[in-house]
């Protein structure tokens, strides 16, 4: 079966793709999730993308078992204040797509299977999409992002079912080769325990630090409603080896942030409307406990409302996207979701509430 064509559009339906620009080479794919359903109403669905997705891995290339984390605690790293995040760059193999301004990446359409670019100036103003013919191997993915040479690293996740998203292979990060588009496998976690039939879940959370060249994934596989044994994984892109890990913790969305006290990665849980954080060592490496940053039970709109996705602003802001989350597998017909804000005190170093947008 064609894996192009499924969206729509004509360079999707015909599996080439769109010819070059005739002036200057296209602006960079956005690198986040769109979440505006206005993009392409006549083509696409948007749905309601629950980023919970596969478990730990060791790298294919390493050999062997993960290395434990270190028992000493590293002294925090020092750095500006703010994101780490600021060298992604869109991929590129963008410049031979002739794409527009407002052209990004999503893996949140539930008609169409895997990685997809959506640019609604396409197709002469009507809107469209374009996917690589390998961008679908692995079924529907869920969490993605980009380093500094454009490459992507995305994690599936079991939106529609389990036809397409078995359990046993959702511990799992590929990577889209930022020259080739090829979608290949990049490193399979080891899970706790092997994924049962109480939670479909594996890698649920992706962050990127252009410092130390880390990836950090959080994983569910081998939880269940009502245990615990989930991991989150720092992984060096430049070997795919996994460096240090910690245990025990259930944790979806994950950002690491430069604080004035040191580097650290911040994550929240899926089991409690909490926002953690643990502090990184000059390599990045996991260098101490975790510790509370906020409750935001009172923030919320009611629901079980967990923080899918954090990301951080230059003027001290950290936004999280919140979703219904129960370790069970959900499908909406689009995407609800509330985003909160909060803001740093860098004199006492706490996060205090801003607002709340409301899922529209």
């Amino acid at each position: 079966m064609s894996k192009r064509g499924r969206a729509g559009s004509k360079s999707a339906a015909s599996g080439a793709r769109p010819a070059p620009p005739a002036a200057a080479p296209a602006a960079p794919i956005t690198p986040t999730e769109p979440s505006r359903p206005w993009l392409i109403p006549t083509l696409v669905t948007l749905a309601l993308l629950i980023v919970v997705g596969l478990g730990l891995a060791f790298s294919l290339t390493s050999g062997g078992p993960p290395q434990p984390p270190a028992a000493a605690v590293a002294a925090p790293t020092p750095g500006r204040v703010g994101p780490v995040d600021g060298c992604r760059a869109g991929p590129r193999f963008q410049d031979s797509l002739g794409l527009s301004d407002e052209a990004a990446l999503t893996t949140a359409l539930t008609n169409v299977k895997g990685l997809a670019i959506i640019d609604p100036k396409g197709n002469d103003g009507q809107g469209s999409i374009y996917r690589h013919e390998s961008w679908d191997d692995a079924g529907f993915l869920g969490p993605f992002v980009t380093d500094r040479q454009g490459d992507i690293y995305v994690a599936p996740v079991p939106l529609v079912s389990l036809v397409d998203n078995p359990p046993e292979l959702q511990n799992r990060v590929y990577r889209i080769g930022s020259d080739d588009e090829a979608m290949r496998l990049f490193v399979e976690l080891p899970p706790a325990q092997p994924p049962g039939g109480g939670s479909p879940f594996g890698v649920v959370g992706l962050a990127y630090d252009c410092e130390t060249g880390s990836l950090y994934a959080t994983s569910l596989a081998g939880s269940t409603a009502g245990q615990e044994v989930g991991r989150i994984f720092q992984i060096d892109l430049a070997t795919g080896n996994i460096v240090s890990q910690i245990e025990g913790v259930d944790a979806m969305g994950a950002a690491v942030y430069n604080t004035p006290a040191g580097k650290r990665l911040f994550f929240g849980l899926a089991r409690s409307p909490e926002v953690r954080s643990v502090p990184l060592d000059g390599e990045g490496k996991f260098a101490g406990q975790p510790q509370s940053e906020f409750n935001y039970a009172s923030h919320t709109l009611g629901g079980r409302r967990t923080a899918r996705r954090i990301r951080f602003g230059d003027a001290g802001e950290m936004k999280l996207n919140m979703t219904d989350f129960n370790f069970s597998l959900q499908v909406a017909s689009r995407r609800m979701e509330d985003l909160l804000t909060y803001r740093l005190d860098e004199s006492s170093g706490k996060w205090a509430f801003d607002k709340i947008d409301p899922a529209r």
